[in-house]
């Protein structure tokens, strides 16, 4: 699947509890694990005090 110009991919690597844990909460919200993760990290950014 390609991805937009304006976005880029990352490789992380994490728990198979976390994983697990976040495959449930995807799940439950209708999103894939890649959609869900790239939220948590936007609404992170967007608490920062920085901004950055």
């Amino acid at each position: 699947m390609a991805i937009a110009d304006s976005n880029t991919r990352v490789l992380i690597t994490i728990s198979k509890d976390a994983k697990k844990k976040l495959d449930k909460i995807a799940a439950a919200e209708k999103r894939t694990l890649s959609n869900l993760c790239a939220k948590i990290l936007a609404d992170y950014l967007d608490t920062r005090k920085d901004g950055e």
